[in-house]
């Protein structure tokens, strides 16, 4: 079976089981569950709005974007994940993806070796893709695999605020 998204939704009936015992399923299971809100599937998370502090990875990309007037591109990932090995083979060599990124501190986070950076942004499938200013305000959200064309569109909309 090949996977696009390390990513499930669960549609469930709410007279027949609560989200705590949803939740709790899968994590006797041994993965990781989110509640998410309305129809867009974006994560309920503290992480929505800045970057947070006391990380120096992250506090050395926010300096360097300030000081160059880039945005972020955050990429957290990890070595076993199909999907993100898929887009650094395929996105990430694409000519106009290569050249847009080189516009923006690109920070690629492996969640293995930076887990509490991931637990803190709410990070639970990947890869999972956060867009941000050079101030620091988180202005978009990607999960799972992105291709050249579509990752590019997202970058140039960035890069023109």
């Amino acid at each position: 079976m090949v996977l696009e998204r390390d990513e499930f939704i669960v549609t469930y009936d709410s007279t027949k089981a609560t989200e705590e015992l949803l939740i709790a399923a899968v994590k006797q299971s041994g993965y990781t569950a989110q509640v998410v809100s309305g129809q867009s599937g974006e994560p309920v998370s503290e992480s929505n709005g800045s970057l947070p502090q006391g990380f120096p990875l992250l506090d050395e990309a926010l300096a360097r974007a300030k000081k160059e007037r880039k945005p972020i591109v955050l990429d957290f990932y990890a070595e076993w994940c199909v999907p993100c090995r898929q887009m650094e083979k395929t996105t990430f060599t694409d000519a106009k993806v290569k050249a847009l990124l080189e516009r923006c501190v690109w920070l690629k986070i492996d969640t293995d070796r930076q887990p509490e950076l991931s637990k803190q942004f709410g990070v639970v499938g990947l890869p999972d893709i956060r867009l941000v200013t050079s101030d620091g305000k988180m202005l978009r959200q990607m999960r799972g695999f992105q291709d050249a064309e579509s990752f590019a569109a997202e970058l140039e909309q960035l890069l023109k605020l």
